[in-house]
């Protein structure tokens, strides 16, 4: 099989840290509350839309986009994934984001890494571009399978043509529904769907070969 799309997760796969939610939640000292919030919409209690409602109303006062902006600003790369990246693109494969995170945080990452398509999910803003509380889904985190599959529909790709790397559960579906499904790092629920586990991006272009 000839791969032509590499999908990476952004948050605890390409940049370290496992959401950049919790960083906002962490500088505006909403962390506490927002963990019920999340605990909410991991037992079904309300959907994602409604918990990205619940973490915005946390944020008080209402900040601009560019505070936000300006919070996320500090992400680190994760090891060896600017190389890695790199490798991945100078062989010719198609590159793409997606997360459950921010557009605004996710635009920044592709950027710096050469990334040319991003699926994220974004923060509505007023005129004056204040945040008016409301989020802008585009990404279920859970369903990003369903985002890959559309992702691989405009660029003309098959999903078995497709590799989908991630690192924790949210990603299950996005890896089970890839050609090539990889997990990076050591969640055991993702370990169990994925064709190849890897502890880090340090053993990833031992792959590359493979992705042909």
């Amino acid at each position: 099989m000839r791969y032509k799309l590499v999908a990476f997760d952004m948050d605890g796969t390409l940049i370290l840290g496992n959401s950049c939610w919790g960083v906002i939640h962490h500088r505006l000292g909403t962390k506490e509350a927002a963990i019920k919030n999340l605990k909410a919409y991991e037992t079904g209690e309300i959907d994602y839309r409604e918990f990205m409602r619940r973490d915005i109303a946390l944020w008080r006062p209402v900040p601009s986009i560019g505070k936000i902006k300006d919070i996320l600003s500090s992400y680190t790369l994760a090891p060896n994934v600017r190389q890695v990246v790199g490798e991945v693109l100078g062989r010719g494969f198609q590159t793409a984001i997606v997360t459950g995170g921010l557009d605004i945080l996710a635009n920044d990452v592709a950027a710096e890494l050469g990334i040319p398509y991003v699926i994220a999910n974004g923060l509505e803003v007023d005129r004056k571009g204040y945040l008016t509380g409301e989020g802008i889904l585009r990404v279920e985190p859970r369903q990003k399978d369903k985002n890959l599959i559309q992702l691989a529909g405009q660029l003309g790709v098959s999903l078995e043509e497709c590799v989908a790397v991630g690192d924790g559960k949210y990603d299950i579906k996005f890896l089970k529904r890839a050609g090539l499904g990889i997990a990076v790092g050591g969640d055991p629920e993702l370990a169990r769907v994925a064709d190849v586990v890897i502890k880090d991006f340090e053993q990833f272009p031992q792959l590359l070969n493979y992705l042909r």
